[in-house]
Formats: structure tokens, sequence, C-alpha cells
């Protein structure tokens, strides 16, 4: 018996859409285009898993997982452009399904994160910190790498690249974060304590959905960023190093 294809409702594309931030995500084209002065979209929803494979796509997928058993449900399917979706589709590949995969996979679970953002407050000071990182000129005083705790804490899940930036972040700016800190518990005793929980707090939230040490870095930055008007995203990302170095994160 065939599987029908399900009619997603204009909320259901919009959040599949928005999932997606409004581009295809293998070729990085619009998924609307503009004319007479109205938007028009320019996608369809394609099943990862196929709605009704064939019986050589069940033998080729015999052995991959699954985002859904549903093959209609929403973690089964993503927007695609024209193009891509029938490249996809025809004919199916393992490299392809995997690609996708994981792709809706990642999106999946930054979407769960996002979700909590409102459930997760950070103080104001957070963002006098990333103020005067901005601000910042001159030579810094610098943490001795022999005092690093990120080579401890890191595993395999954190990209060698990530890991030298996060390593440059910590060696460059710790003691200078770490003096704004100790000005600001002057002015407000145990502010950085409740920064700190904040920070920790948020941290196994992520956890709880990833444990990528990748996907919890960008989605702690992203935090910040969006909980701090979106004021400097580099600035956000020398605070989580900060906060990795002092236990915080990668606990």
């Amino acid at each position: 018996m065939s599987n029908s294809r399900k009619t997603y409702s204009a909320n259901e594309q919009l959040l599949l859409y928005t999932q997606v931030e409004g581009i295809c995500p293998i070729c990085t084209k619009p998924l609307y285009y503009e004319k007479n002065g109205q938007i028009h979209k320019k996608y369809e929803i394609a099943h990862i898993y196929p709605l009704n494979p064939t019986p050589k796509e069940v033998e080729l997928l015999k052995n991959e997982k699954r985002l859904s058993i549903d093959v209609n449900s929403l973690d089964n399917v993503i927007p695609l452009c024209p193009d891509c979706h029938e490249k996809f589709d025809k004919p199916r590949t393992i490299e392809e399904y995997r690609m996708l995969y994981k792709i809706k996979e990642s999106l999946i679970q930054k979407s769960k994160i996002m979700n909590t953002y409102s459930y997760f407050n950070i103080e104001d000071e957070i963002r006098v910190v990333l103020q005067k990182l901005n601000l910042e000129s001159g030579e810094l005083a610098k943490l001795e790498y022999t005092a690093l705790k990120v080579e401890q804490k890191s595993d395999n899940t954190l990209p060698l690249l990530l890991k030298k930036q996060i390593i440059n972040d910590v060696t460059e700016y710790f003691k200078f974060i770490q003096s704004i800190f100790v000005e600001i518990d002057k002015e407000c005793p145990e502010k950085f304590n409740t920064l700190a929980m904040q920070i920790k707090g948020f941290y196994y939230k992520c956890r709880q959905t990833t444990q990528s040490q990748e996907d919890i870095y960008h989605s702690i930055v992203a935090w910040i960023h969006n909980k701090t008007g979106k004021y400097s995203l580099r600035a956000c990302e020398i605070i989580v190093s900060f906060f990795i170095q002092d236990c915080e994160v990668f606990s």
C-alpha cells in the first residue's frame, strides 16, 4: 500500500522555510522570487527518506538511519529548489541521502535549541564585556599556554581549526575579560557567578540535544549574540572561549 503525499499547511511550510533560512540547503539559491511587487515561493517539499521507495531504494537505504518512521513527518522533509529536488530524487544515492540527512538533523537540533532561548536569560552586564572587547586596542597580557584547559576538555567532535581559534582567543583575551568581570563584581557582587551559572545552564540544555562540541560552541555563541541584540558575533565567540577555559562550557 502506497503512502499519500501530505499537503503541508501554510504554518508548516513557514516553519520548514524558516528552518533553512529561506535558501536551498544544497545549492544556497533563494527559495522565493519577486514579480510584480509580490513574493512567490520557489521550492518543493522534498522527502529525505522516499515517500514511496522503489524496491531498489528500499534495498539501497535498508541500513541507513531515518529521522522519522513517518515519512510525512516534518522531520523527514525539507524545502529544496526544484533543480536540487529533482537531482536528489533521480537517481537517489547513498551519498546524497547521508548529506541531506545530516543537514536536516543539524537543522532539527538548531531549532530545538533556539526554541529554548526564551527560557534562558543572561545578565545585561555581558553587553559591557562585549563592548569593551570591541573597543579594546593595544597589547594585552596573555595567558600562559600551559594554563590552558581547552586541550584537556576537547574531544574529536571539536574540529582542529575551531579548537585552534578557541585556544588563541583564550590566550589573547582571558586575562582581559577576567579583569572586566573583577570590576563588574566590585560594583555588583556575585554578578560574575550569576553570569557563569546562566552560561552553564544553557550549556547543559544544549547537551540534552547534541553531544557535538562544535554544535554546542556555535549554539552558545548564537544564543549570546541573539540575547545581546546581535552586537558583535566575534566578541561573542571570544566570550564563549573564555567560559570554556573557566569551565562553564565543555566541563
